[in-house]
C-alpha cells in the first residue's frame, strides 16, 4: 500500500488522471473499472481535457462499472451507468461494445452478477480499479458487515449510505435500498487499485482508516492493506485528523 498526498482535491484529480493516462499508454486495451459519486468528477474532468488536447486516447480500452442501483435502468439520470457517459464516456472515444455496467433491471440479479463478475475475468481481469470511501468505510457498495462477499453481488445498502447518496436525488425516498457491487475478491484481483479521498469531511473516516491495526470487515477499505498494488490519493484537508506517523511508512 502507498499514500500520495497533494495539496487539494484539484490536485488530487489531476495526479489521479495521470495514473490513468499512463496505464492507457501502457495498455491501451486495459479493462478499468470506473467509479461513480462526487470523488472521481474532477478526475473525469482531467481524463477528458487530456483526451481533447490529443495526449491521450481511449479507444481501446475496456470499462466496467464498480456498481450500479438495483430498480433503475441506464436512462435514468441518477444510474451510475447514465453518470459515467454525463461525466466522462460520451466526450471521448471509448468504443460503445466496450462499454459494461451492471444490469440494474434484470430479473434475476443476483445471476447477472454472476456473470458480470466472470466476464469480467473473461477479458482478462480488472487492470485498474478507482473508489472512494463511504462514510462506515465502505469500498464500492461492499458494506460493512461479520462477513464480506467475494465477487460481484447484489446488497442491501445501509441507511447510512442512503442518507449520504441522497444529495443526488431529490427525495430520499428515492435513493434504491439495493444495489450491486464488484465483491472484495474482484477488488484484491485488481492490478492497481486507486482508493481517492478528498475535504474535511473525509478527515475522520482517513483517520480510522490508518488508526485501526487490523482488517476489519466492519470498516471494508481496511482490507486495502493486503492489496499488493493499492494507492491512496488523499489532500491535506483529509489527512489533515490523521497522526503523521502513521502515514510514514506508506509515502
Amino acid at each position: 500500500m502507498k499514500v500520495i498526498i497533494t495539496k487539494n482535491y484539484e490536485e488530487l484529480s489531476r495526479k489521479t488522471a495521470d495514473i490513468v493516462v499512463d496505464l492507457v499508454k501502457q495498455k491501451p486495451n486495459m479493462v478499468f473499472c470506473l467509479p461513480a459519486g462526487g470523488s472521481p468528477i474532477g478526475m473525469y474532468e482531467c481524463l477528458v481535457k487530456d483526451y481533447r488536447e490529443g495526449k491521450v486516447s481511449f479507444r481501446d480500452m475496456i470499462t466496467y462499472d464498480m456498481d450500479e442501483y438495483v430498480g433503475i435502468g441506464p436512462d435514468n439520470e441518477n444510474s451510475y451507468a447514465y453518470f459515467m457517459q454525463k461525466h466522462f464516456l460520451k466526450y471521448v472515444d471509448v468504443q460503445p461494445e466496450n462499454v459494461h455496467y451492471p444490469d440494474g433491471l434484470a430479473e434475476d440479479i443476483d445471476r447477472m452478477c454472476e456473470q458480470y463478475s466472470r466476464e469480467m475475468f473473461e477479458v482478462g481481469g480488472l487492470d485498474l480499479a478507482i473508489t472512494g470511501i463511504g462514510d462506515d468505510g465502505h469500498v464500492a457498495f461492499n458494506e460493512p458487515g461479520p462477513f464480506l462477499k467475494p465477487r460481484t453481488h447484489s446488497v442491501q445498502l445501509h441507511e447510512e449510505t442512503v442518507k449520504a447518496n441522497a444529495r443526488f436525488f431529490h427525495d430520499i425516498r428515492e435513493v434504491p435500498r439495493f444495489a450491486c457491487s464488484i465483491g472484495m475478491e474482484d477488488i484484491m484481483r485488481t492490478r492497481t487499485f486507486l482508493v481517492v479521498a478528498s475535504g474535511l469531511k473525509k478527515a475522520d473516516i482517513i483517520a480510522r482508516t490508518f488508526a485501526n491495526d487490523h482488517i476489519d470487515p466492519m470498516w471494508p477499505v481496511s482490507f486495502c492493506r493486503m492489496h499488493p498494488n493499492c494507492i491512496f490519493l488523499l489532500d491535506e484537508d483529509a489527512v489533515s485528523k490523521t497522526n503523521p506517523d502513521q502515514l510514514k511508512e506508506y509515502q
